[in-house]
């Protein structure tokens, strides 16, 4: 099939009236469109002139994976310039490759003043999950958001099934395949300088070289494939030739290093044959003259193959002395010695000139690469957060059923759900309240409410995030979009999640400048509104048992009156606490409790140190403690959850 020439202008008018149509589809955070079907994301605002701003995509559950978009958008504007261009310059390859989408519409909106307000999706199709693929095609056709948007090229996602299984294309889905490159080709000659066609090209387009893997086969092919994919050949070879003139350059080095390559590897399997055979016959020697030392085998074979090296020999001689073997081994295997030394020398020989090769090219690539991350990197210097927040659906629903008199509605959003694994601290805390009274007349008073604690006053100072998952030298595979953050030079996860962030759209952003309120004074602003009577709603952002943490970090878990306003919510809540009659005893398990928790802190702090530090003075996580060296009895003071991470003495380690 051959593109139709669109013009961007119409293909923009018929992208709006379709997200107008589809408007009562629109997928948000309140959502739960959880159906397999075929979506749009967009960015309103469509005035750049090369950019159609849309992403079309499919899946299964359209709301799960609307959440894993919007959550990586959420992730990069956390990021400072300078550290986000760590992630793309500062190693060999970005640290985004595979995951470019989100880098592209970052980009697009930052350079366009658009803010997470403007990020849309909407459903374009409720369909059966066996007929995603083809509607898909459909629709790319259709808005063709390979070349004018943020998608990649079709004959790039077409190849990923093949390219990491062992799977081998059958001659149709060849076919199939090489019509997809000719599109694409064809797209790229006219779209060239639209959306990020050129980005795509130089990232993803195959080039005649990398084709050869699919003419494995070629005796079994029909004629009108061999001539579609001689013609496949021809067009790749002429697109390069016209947008990358250093192609014809690069191209001889590449023939030239596969060519070297085969030669070494020819001479690195005689020369694995070679050394194996000499091993065989060390093993037998070595078992008849009872030498069963594999470290003396070791140094005895590098004595031959590292002559340079004289160690290995005089190694191999001491522990032959040591075994009162007087046996010439060299001379014995003399012959194996000449063969294996031969036979590596021509390896060595062999791999000179390839690595040589090999190293140029990687240079070529690296620069290359570097240049072409500059296509989806922001062109404008940024702050964290320059996409501001998205609270614009932060309201306070009260339901005509629960519009009753004397009713007080109170919404709490929390900075996180305080699951964390690791020992990483992860303190949740309340960000904002926001309260409505409605009187015994149906009159409503009420107001909202930043809250001053430790996680507010961060963000204030100002918290530096980061990709934890780029500066772990140990993960093999590094999951992106994955925040974390450093808090007084120490990492810290208590700051508001992403997931948080995803529910009430609070961020950084919307707190930096924020009059900030001390929580028991506003709990005692909500109680001089209400009576004894008064029926309270409560909502969370998260779940009671993580509000309850923040109410223990805050000192008001015994409060009264937060304990009549959860009862006055949650009649589960209300079973597990202790009648009114019983006040005292109900503290008093309160007082057990806190001990347990200070037990077990004690015996982790005791576990973890080996037995060398001692602690007192246990209150929360957040709190200092006095802790102990049993060595050198040296006390110092901490907070307890940066200890519990770092156990060891700062005189005696």
């Amino acid at each position: 099939m051959i593109y139709e020439v669109r013009d961007i202008n119409q293909l923009k008018d018929q992208v709006e009236k379709n997200i107008e149509d589809n408007s009562h589809r629109e997928v948000t955070p309140q959502t739960q469109y959880n159906v397999s079907g075929i979506y749009m994301i967009y960015i309103d605002d469509f005035k750049n002139d090369k950019v159609v701003p849309i992403y079309i995509g499919q899946s299964k559950d359209v709301q799960k994976r609307y959440k894993r978009h919007y959550s990586e958008l959420l992730a990069l504007n956390r990021l400072s310039y300078d550290e986000y261009k760590k992630y793309f310059f500062s190693k060999g390859s970005s640290f985004y490759e595979g995951n470019f989408k989100s880098c592209k519409i970052f980009k697009y909106m930052l350079e366009n003043n658009c803010i997470l307000q403007d990020f849309h999706m909407v459903i374009l199709d409720e369909i059966n999950e066996g007929k995603l693929e083809d509607k898909e095609q459909e629709y790319f056709r259709e808005f063709m958001p390979s070349f004018f948007g943020f998608n990649q090229f079709n004959s790039l996602l077409k190849s990923f099934p093949f390219q990491f299984s062992n799977t081998q294309m059958n001659e149709e889905e060849i076919r199939n395949y090489l019509d997809l490159i000719i599109e694409d080709t064809q797209g790229i000659q006219t779209y060239y300088d639209y959306g990020f066609t050129k980005f795509n090209f130089e990232h993803s387009m195959p080039t005649p070289k990398s084709l050869d893997y699919l003419s494995q086969r070629k005796k079994q092919w029909s004629k009108d494939t061999l001539l579609k994919f001689e013609k496949v050949n021809s067009e790749l070879y002429e697109l390069y030739k016209q947008y990358k003139p250093d192609y014809d350059e690069i191209r001889p080095l590449i023939d030239k290093k596969d060519k070297l390559y085969g030669n070494y590897v020819v001479a690195r399997v005689e020369f694995g044959r070679a050394l194996d055979a000499f091993k065989r016959d060390i093993n037998k020697v070595f078992r008849k003259q009872k030498l069963y030392s594999e470290k003396a085998k070791e140094n005895f074979i590098n004595s031959v193959i590292h002559e340079e090296n004289s160690d290995y020999k005089e190694q191999f001689q001491d522990y032959l002395k040591s075994r009162k073997c007087d046996v010439d081994l060299y001379r014995t295997f003399q012959e194996h010695i000449d063969e294996v030394q031969n036979k590596y020398e021509i390896n060595n020989d062999m791999n000179k000139p390839y690595q040589e090769i090999a190293d140029k090219i990687l240079d070529e690539e690296v620069k290359n690469r570097s240049k072409r991350y500059e296509m989806i990197f922001p062109s404008c210097q940024f702050e964290p957060f320059a996409l501001g927040d998205n609270i614009q659906n932060l309201k306070m629903e009260i339901n005509k059923d629960d519009n009753l008199f004397n009713t007080c509605h109170v919404n709490i959003y929390i900075s996180n759900n305080a699951l964390s694994r690791g020992y990483i601290r992860k303190d949740p805390d309340i960000i904002r309240i926001d309260y409505c009274y409605i009187d015994n007349k149906g009159n409503k008073s009420g107001s909202q409410y930043f809250i001053e604690n430790e996680t507010t006053r961060n963000i204030q100072s100002g918290i530096k995030y980061y990709e934890q998952e780029f500066y772990n030298a140990f993960a093999f595979r590094p999951e992106r979009f994955k925040i974390s953050s450093l808090i007084n030079n120490e990492r810290d996860n208590s700051f508001i999640s992403i997931l948080a962030e995803f529910k009430h759209g609070i961020n950084d952003y919307t707190i930096r400048d924020k009059e900030l309120a001390k929580l028991s004074f506003i709990l005692n602003k909500i109680q001089q509104s209400v009576d004894e009577d008064t029926r309270f709603e409560v909502e969370v952002s998260e779940s009671y048992p993580c509000l309850e943490k923040c109410l223990v970090n805050e000192g008001l878990s015994d409060n009264p009156f937060v304990n009549k306003l959860l009862t006055r919510k949650l009649p589960r809540i209300g079973k597990r606490r202790k009648s009114k009659s019983t006040p005292k005893k109900g503290i008093k398990q309160k007082d057990r409790t806190i001990n347990t928790r200070a037990e077990k802190y004690k015996e982790k702090i005791k576990e973890r140190s080996n037995n060398k530090i001692t602690v007192f003075n246990y209150i929360s996580s957040k709190e200092k403690v006095t802790a102990k060296c049993n060595e050198c009895s040296y006390e110092w003071e901490k907070r307890s959850d940066h200890l519990l991470a770092r156990p060891y003495c700062p005189i005696c380690k």
